[in-house]
């Protein structure tokens, strides 16, 4: 009996044996609901990598951060993904600080020269009240001698003598500031006209208004001549000018050049959508002397005309003939450039 009972004894602890094992074991185990702790075989490269570090545990935090509308953020992002480029930023500030400073620079620039020559601003002023004419320019602060090619339009210069505009032949260079940089002109308070000029010829855009500032007159000029002009040269360099055909928008409009090859002007007229208007001058090679004067209609719309010889000189200046009395003649103010 009492080997039975010593049998029964030794098997019941065996039993017993593996089941107590298991229990420890699962005793032992963290909660499921703990993170899972992940061994990490290299410590060196875990220091280099807070990220992947971090990534080992469980992404989900319970706390909300602020301004993320209680949603749950994960330590990955706390530490690695929203952490901005600071060294990208300070490259875009400074990119922004050089280009605000170059602005800057322009702007101030732009008020005392134009086209990298110095200037200065001046105005003169005609008639009183309302309807007073008041133009507002810029100069050469000295008097530089203008291009031989563009002396042959329409040139500007303030005259410190008699303390106006003109556009006559400069005979004293030392009361003449040919016009240099911005200019606008007003009746009243309106402004009517604004654009630039380069030693003393119009240059860039130039706008009219009317007395309610609606546009209704612009040209591109490109220092003294409109840009969409044709000109041709004697020499392959484009040094010598041989002619200036105006174009304006497509069409053959304004004044037109001719030059003699040593740069004396040979002709000059004014063109109206394509066609020949006015007095058209031809001068003779030296001393800029007058050599025919052609009257043309007086607008490119009186198709019937007949151009007629208005004026001849000989080579010696003699007037050999004048029918400026002709009806058909237009009245032009003759100034001298």
């Amino acid at each position: 009996m009492q080997k039975v009972i010593l049998f029964w004894g030794i098997f019941s602890l065996i039993l017993i044996a593996p089941v107590s094992a298991q229990t420890e074991q699962k005793d032992s185990a963290p909660p499921a609901w703990l993170p899972k702790e992940t061994v990490k075989k290299d410590t060196a490269s875990r220091s280099k990598d807070l990220k992947s570090f971090i990534s080992g545990l469980d992404p989900v935090v319970g706390t909300s951060l602020p301004g993320s509308n209680g949603k749950s953020t994960s330590l990955s992002t706390l530490f690695g993904e929203t952490i901005p480029d600071l060294g990208l930023r300070v490259k875009e500030y400074k990119s922004q600080k050089k280009d605000r400073k170059q602005k800057k620079d322009k702007a101030r620039l732009a008020k005392v020269q134009y086209e990298g020559i110095p200037m200065q601003a001046m105005s003169v002023k005609y008639g009183s009240g309302d309807r007073a004419t008041v133009e507002s320019f810029h100069v050469l602060k000295e008097y530089k001698p203008m291009n031989p090619y563009v002396r042959a339009t329409e040139t500007r210069w303030y005259d410190k003598k008699g303390k106006k505009l003109s556009s006559a032949l400069v005979k004293e260079t030392q009361q003449a500031l040919p016009l240099h940089g911005s200019y606008k002109k007003y009746n009243g308070e309106n402004l009517i006209e604004e654009g630039y000029y380069y030693m003393g010829v119009r240059d860039g855009r130039w706008v009219k208004y009317d007395t309610k500032y609606n546009l209704i007159d612009k040209i591109i000029w490109n220092r003294g001549f409109p840009a969409e002009s044709r000109i041709t040269y004697y020499d392959s360099a484009h040094t010598q000018v041989k002619e200036v055909v105006p174009v304006a928008f497509g069409e053959v409009e304004g004044e037109y050049l001719a030059f003699y090859k040593e740069g004396q002007l040979m002709a000059n007229g004014k063109y109206d959508e394509g066609k020949k208007i006015g007095r058209w001058v031809e001068y003779y090679q030296f001393r800029r002397q007058r050599k025919k004067e052609i009257q043309y209609p007086k607008t490119g719309w009186e198709e019937e005309f007949e151009p007629f010889v208005l004026r001849e000189w000989d080579d010696k200046g003699k007037l050999l003939y004048d029918y400026t009395k002709d009806p058909r003649a237009s009245v032009e103010e003759e100034t001298e450039n």
